[in-house]
């Protein structure tokens, strides 16, 4: 195991876990100037952007329906919202430091009116990728409107994560790790995948989490070879693997975390194949340093699966980026170009899934650090359950 990339397998308290919820305010003027030059840089002046998470990521304003008008030459922002979210919009900019005048606007026709007077005629640039063809047609009827990637620029601007970024991140994580911490001592045998995934996500959420960071993935037996299996009545018996992929959401922020849990005494080969994914996870998060390419870390998983015999058996991809989206750039995988960035988040998860007879994923939350990396999630890889069987009562 690499010194530079070191782990810590302490089982989370609840008082970490507490002591994690006082969080640094989010600061947006940095990310204003950053994104400023990044649009300037490309001839960008008035951008128009529709995307919430990146609305979100420049203002502070989490609302679910709003448009802000950025003029990248000075930083100046509009966003223009409806009604309900003027006062929130107002506080939220506010408390991000976020420069930002707020318009109260009732309709579409009434924001591009209000656009048009502020860009004195020039052109507004709109993300191809953000906005439908109804929406770009209507908003040609008012000003010069032309699409762009602006969208990229984001993401790339969005992949490095800032202290207060961080700390949430954390957080989500060492909810994640409590919960699933709390419902396997518990016990897995006898409970349906339902059930399990149930008692998870209601943890999560006892413990501070603000939701769950996707729909939580319990997979037992020959489910577990479906990587994205949805939790049915499925019941974990003695002798299964189960996978269990989960995360937290604190404050728009994710953390994503799998393990696969042994029930009583599995079959030699499911072990087999649990030591061999183990152990290709383990390089995969001794790769991660800032310069390392995304694909030398899948291409350092995927080699000791492919020497083992199972290659054909890893079906996605190695990781991916985590934010305020659960998956972002950069993408770990065996096609990217991406170079890794101290200061980012990424996933590190290979699987092996044999259709009909089990699967085996282990997944970490990694940041990049200046000098390696630091794992985030704090789970032990090598969880295990009693062969008994013990049921939660009164389950939904």
């Amino acid at each position: 195991m690499s010194l530079q990339c070191k782990r810590s397998f302490a089982i989370v308290s609840k008082v970490f876990v507490a002591n994690l919820k006082k969080f640094a305010p989010i600061d947006v003027r940095d990310r204003v100037l950053r994104t400023s030059q990044a649009l300037v840089s490309q001839n960008l002046r008035w951008t128009l952007l529709h995307n919430l998470t990146n609305i979100q990521w420049l203002t502070g304003f989490n609302g679910s329906a709003g448009v802000v008008l950025m003029d990248s030459t000075s930083g100046a922002l509009h966003l223009f919202t409806d009604g309900r979210y003027v006062e929130q919009a107002l506080q939220q900019t506010k408390d991000a430091k976020a420069a930002v005048q707020v318009h109260h606007v009732a309709t579409i026709a009434e924001r591009c009116g209000l656009i048009a007077t502020l860009i004195g005629g020039a052109t507004v640039f709109v993300s191809s990728a953000d906005v439908t063809v109804a929406q770009f047609e209507t908003i040609q009827e008012h000003f010069l409107v032309e699409t762009t990637q602006q969208h990229l620029v984001f993401a790339e601007l969005r992949r490095i994560k800032d202290k207060p970024e961080m700390e949430r991140i954390n957080n989500a994580a060492a909810i994640a790790d409590e919960a699933l911490q709390r419902v396997v001592s518990a016990g897995l045998c006898g409970l349906t995948e339902k059930q399990i995934r149930n008692e998870i996500d209601r943890n999560m959420q006892d413990l501070g989490a603000d939701g769950v960071s996707f729909d939580t993935i319990v997979a037992t037996g020959t489910n577990a070879a479906l990587p994205h299996h949805r939790p049915d009545s499925t019941v974990v018996m003695p002798g299964h693997l189960v996978v269990i992929d989960m995360g937290a959401l604190v404050e728009g922020y994710h953390s994503d975390m799998t393990r696969t849990i042994k029930v009583g005494e599995p079959s030699p080969e499911d072990l087999v194949v649990f030591d061999v994914v183990r152990k290709s996870q383990s390089a995969g998060v001794d790769a991660v340093a800032p310069g390392v390419s995304a694909l030398d870390i899948d291409s350092a998983c995927r080699s000791i699966i492919n020497e083992a015999g199972f290659g054909q058996y890893f079906t996605h991809g190695t990781g991916h980026g985590v934010g305020l989206l659960i998956h972002e750039e950069p993408f770990l995988n065996n096609r990217s170009q991406q170079v890794l960035l101290a200061g980012e988040v990424v996933t590190v998860e290979p699987g092996v899934y044999r259709g009909g007879v089990s699967g085996v994923r282990i997944e970490d939350l990694v940041e990049v650090t200046s000098n390696g990396c630091r794992v985030v999630s704090q789970t032990p890889k090598d969880l295990s359950c009693p062969p008994f069987q013990r049921t939660i009562s009164k389950m939904a």
